[in-house]
């Protein structure tokens, strides 16, 4: 059951605001308030909804008469085959009013084979370091092998030079397959590395593919992620 002192303490332990919370459960602050100072008789859709968001924001609540039991799980690697689903995860963590924001992130590519076994291709991966909570996304289809991957992987760093400019990095040589391996023999491998800083997209793109030869060329259709993303890490006045 979620009580007033449970719900409090899982707050805390990913640092969330009330209104950051009431978002993400889809209630109104008012409502989260109540049921914090445990004023009223909240429905049980609503407590399920609060949990809902916490469980996403990797917290777990248990305990009986005797104890409260507040658990954070320190790594999460979601499984969002879906790449729409994957973006709307990733753009929740890079942007400013997700219920856990990323305080560092890594782009790094890895090496993958075609199911003939003949072609080596690269996806594109991230890992976000949140406080203490690390998210790692590399068993999603992210490339830049077509239009429509090029914009959705543009996309995700237009959020993410928009919003963490300072606390962006890469590394500068792609990795074998991660996906199979343990999750947090994966992460602490990740930190292990020479991380570089991340100040545009040729940088990247250079370390597994061809920037000038080929990425760039998605930038020249109006309207594509990709031209706004090169039009924000060129301009003089972004951050």
């Amino acid at each position: 059951m979620l009580t007033p002192s449970r719900l409090r303490a899982a707050r805390a332990i990913i640092n969330a605001k009330q209104s950051d919370l009431a978002k993400a459960a889809g209630i109104s602050l008012a409502t989260l308030n109540n049921i914090e100072r445990g004023i009223g008789d909240p429905r049980t859709s609503t407590l399920e909804a609060i949990e809902a968001a916490l469980a996403g924001a990797g917290v777990e609540i248990s305990g009986d008469d005797e104890r409260d039991v507040i658990a954070l799980h320190r790594f999460a690697r979601p499984n969002a085959f879906d790449a729409s689903l994957a973006i709307q995860q990733v753009l929740e963590l890079l942007g400013p009013d997700g219920l856990i924001r990323a305080d560092k992130v890594l782009f790094f590519a890895r090496r993958t084979r075609t199911e003939d076994d003949e072609e080596v291709q690269h996806r594109i991966c991230l890992l976000a370091e949140c406080g203490d909570r690390a998210i790692l996304f590399d068993r999603v289809d992210f490339s830049v092998e077509n239009n429509v991957r090029a914009a959705e992987i543009a996309g995700i760093m237009l959020a993410a030079f928009a919003y963490h400019r300072d606390s962006l990095f890469y590394l500068a040589e792609p990795l074998d397959d991660t996906s199979e391996l343990e999750l947090e023999a994966v992460v602490q491998h990740l930190r292990s590395l020479d991380w570089q800083e991340f100040d545009h997209p040729a940088a990247f793109f250079d370390s597994f593919d061809d920037w000038d030869g080929r990425v760039a060329a998605f930038a020249e259709r109006e309207g594509h992620p990709m031209r706004d993303l090169v039009a924000l890490v060129t301009s003089p006045e972004s951050p």
